[in-house]
């Protein structure tokens, strides 16, 4: 079967007898002027049946300088309008033939975008060489996305500059300098082409990258698209990119000063390196500081089946200060305090998000204690449903300007994308103690937690209305907070986790019992169940010996 051949390949007749033609023969035609208007140029790829075209308004070749070349160009491509401007030092044409370095500076332009090359193009018999200053000012990325054919999310302004060469199928960018709205990095990167899979390589480092800013975007395009089909889930189910991560291997070093993950969430000094091999990506260990204390990421996620991937994380921390991470991104009235130590295992496989989420296995454990939170930072981090569920459990804080948080614990294992809370979150402040039973199905995206407050024992000033069980049900897109004021506290949550988790005791016993209710604290970092042991409760008093400061001490130190 004869080898494809595009309909602009034209058959090549006989080679004439004579003489071979010597190295450096150029042809006997050149292109000194050329004219183009009002002309449209259409190529349909045989592979996706997909037509492009170029509408050129005005094209243009004329001489500049003694030997060089103008290249003009008006066009739109798929719509897209396009300015291009190209000055050479010498006839292209000729330069190509004769295997010499040509001179190029070039601009091109379209709605939003401005990119510019400055330097020389080879023509060895190795293949052809580039060696270029190049800079990208872009305000708008659509256009150059259409252009390009793939779909990008809504970024800031970005300005790029640096250094492109390439030889021998080996290209690189050195002196890399890139500037994202307010994200900034540096370094090179290259990618070489010789072997069986393209290999990326190379070292960035960056003093500020804030995903705020991306993620704020990319939101409120997703809420403009929800408007018109959103499925209502925080996982997506589209497919993950898998197959891009078996496309190329890579060994990339990342160094970020200051990484802003959310308003409430700032890494300091991380660094770490990504190695992708044959669709297995592994984090070799992510190291990092939060709030004045030390943070280690160490995880792989496997795509090389290309069909799902197999997700394997280890997240540890200590030492960390809420507070001084809060004074850092510049809210330090918001939290004084809050000691935090955090340790979390997950593993987990599927094909996107939602199947990923729905899988996973393993265990969460984050401690807090004596933290000063100024009431409106609870309100702008939780939204309405939080505020209303805090307000049931702790009527006293719309008063109050601050909240003490004597100490916060979440300990919860996680089974087949279950999350089970069974007693192992909770909540202590000099005037209430809460805890938290129920389930969050990472699946399904279903909650049904039931949260107990408890007054502490003579502090009853401003907690009349305080709620004897709170609801917070619906999905992990749209919770919704029922309040029973009235005390009559349903066995429904009590026989669900009690069926779920074979605890017979649980229904004994009461699922929120007395040892429960007066350590909420020490029962979740027991780890819920064990709490029900036959052990004497502590005091509640913090002050006491053994109370909440008194374990919390002995346990974080």
């Amino acid at each position: 079967m004869p080898a494809a051949r595009g309909n602009w390949e034209l058959a090549r007749r006989p080679r004439a007898s004579g003489p071979p033609r010597t190295e450096g023969f150029a042809p006997p035609v050149d292109l000194d002027r050329v004219r183009i208007t009002k002309a449209t140029i259409a190529y349909r790829s045989g592979r996706t049946g997909k037509t492009r075209r170029l509408l050129v308004d005005q094209g243009l070749v004329r001489p500049n300088g003694l030997s060089g070349r103008e290249i003009t160009l008006k066009a739109a491509l798929d719509g897209v309008p396009l300015e291009l401007v190209a000055l050479t030092d010498q006839a292209p044409i000729e330069a190509l033939a004769r295997r010499e370095a040509l001179g190029v500076k070039l601009e091109a332009k379209t709605a939003g975008a401005r990119v510019t090359a400055d330097g020389q193009i080879r023509f060895p018999a190795s293949g052809v060489e580039v060696d270029m200053k190049v800079s990208a000012d872009v305000s708008d990325a659509a256009p150059i996305a259409r252009i390009a054919g793939v779909k990008l999310p809504a970024l800031p302004p970005l300005k790029l500059t640096g250094r492109l060469s390439a030889a021998k199928k080996v290209y690189q960018a050195e002196n890399l300098k890139l500037a994202l709205g307010r994200s900034n990095a540096s370094g090179r990167l290259a990618v070489d082409l010789t072997g069986v899979r393209p290999k990326l390589a190379g070292e960035l480092a960056a003093p500020t990258i804030d995903l705020t800013e991306l993620r704020g975007r990319r939101g409120a395009k997703a809420a403009d698209a929800g408007a018109s089909g959103d499925d209502g889930r925080v996982f997506s189910r589209a497919p993950l990119p898998l197959a891009a991560l078996n496309a190329l291997d890579a060994d990339v070093g990342v160094r970020v000063a200051r990484l802003v993950v959310t308003p409430e969430l700032l890494l300091e000094d991380a660094q770490g390196r990504l190695a992708l091999e044959r669709g297995r990506l592994a984090l070799k260990p992510l190291a990092m500081r939060i709030g004045g204390g030390n943070a280690k990421l160490v995880g792989t996620f496997d795509a090389s089946s290309g069909k799902s991937a197999a997700l394997d994380a280890t997240l540890t921390g200590s030492g960390i200060e809420l507070g001084k991470m809060m004074a850092a991104l510049g809210r330090s009235d918001d939290v004084a305090g809050g000691r935090t130590e955090l340790a979390a295992s997950l593993r987990g496989s599927g094909g996107s998000m939602a199947a990923l989420a729905g899988d996973l296995d393993g265990h969460a454990k984050i401690v807090v204690r004596s933290a000063r939170v100024k009431g409106g930072a609870l309100d702008r981090l939780g939204g309405d449903v939080f505020v209303q569920l805090a307000n049931a459990v702790n009527p006293a804080r719309r008063t109050d300007p601050y909240t003490e948080v004597q100490c916060a614990v979440v300990n919860v294992p996680v089974r087949d994308g279950v999350v089970v809370v069974d007693r192992a979150i909770a909540l202590e402040t000099p005037k209430v103690g809460v805890a938290m039973a129920g389930t969050v199905n990472l699946g399904t995206e279903r909650l049904d937690l039931s949260v107990r407050p408890q007054a502490k024992q003579g502090v009853g000033v401003g907690l009349g209305s305080l709620a004897n069980l709170a609801k917070l049900e619906g999905t992990l897109k749209q919770p919704k907070v029922g309040i029973d004021m009235k005390g009559a506290a349903g066995t429904a949550a009590q026989v669900g986790i009690g069926v779920m988790t074979g605890g017979l005791s649980i229904l004994a016993k009461g699922l929120f019992d007395k040892a429960t209710m007066d350590a909420p604290c020490e029962t979740a970092l027991r780890g819920g169940s064990a709490g029900t042991s036959d052990k004497p409760a502590p005091s509640a008093d913090p002050a006491s010996s053994g109370g909440v400061g008194g374990f919390l001490e002995r346990l974080l130190k």
